[in-house]
């Protein structure tokens, strides 16, 4: 390994164990209410840019469908922050750094709130991203929607997408 791409490696590093600093400056921003409802729409419509199936760039397409993603994230967070109010930037900034954002307050409420229920959750968590990721594969949603279409029109449904199958049910006697 060169010594170019250790350093390389060096800055990702330091920018991963930077981003929950950043996700609480931006969760803490979206909260405050100097933050103009502009900005907040425009946060808003870019998450759900990232979670529709619909994108600019298929991600059919190795790598550059997945840039596409990050790109309109990067833009639209870094929109976001450098439009925010200078002074609720800059306290949010100083919060996330202290580690006494409201993200961390609001994470310690809910599970107040919830319980035994918001482990579970959270441990459910990666098991229900897994089973509905494929909202996001374009190809299963064309089968999907191809299917829907069939058995509206009355036809023969073609076969469900691989990946998505039911549990078969089989009688105890």
């Amino acid at each position: 390994m060169t010594s170019t791409s250790r350093w390389r490696y060096l800055r990702l590093a330091q920018l991963v164990w930077k981003l929950p600093t950043y996700a609480r400056v931006v969760w803490g921003l979206f909260r405050d209410p100097r933050t103009p409802i502009h900005l907040k729409a425009i946060l808003a419509a870019g998450l759900v840019y990232l979670v529709t199936p619909i994108d600019i760039i298929p991600d059919a397409l190795p790598i550059i469908g997945q840039a596409d993603d990050l790109t309109v994230l990067l833009l639209v967070l870094d929109l976001f922050v450098a439009n925010a109010p200078a002074e609720a930037r800059d306290e949010h900034t100083e919060r996330a750094k202290k580690g006494t954002a409201l993200l961390d307050e609001d994470l310690a409420h809910l599970r107040s709130i919830l319980g035994d229920r918001y482990d579970r959750i959270r441990d459910a968590l990666p098991e229900v991203l897994e089973r509905y990721g494929s909202l996001r594969d374009p190809e299963w949603m064309r089968s999907m929607i191809r299917a829907w279409r069939g058995r509206r029109a009355g036809l023969d449904a073609p076969p469900r997408p691989a990946g998505r199958r039911r549990p078969q049910h089989t009688s105890l006697n």
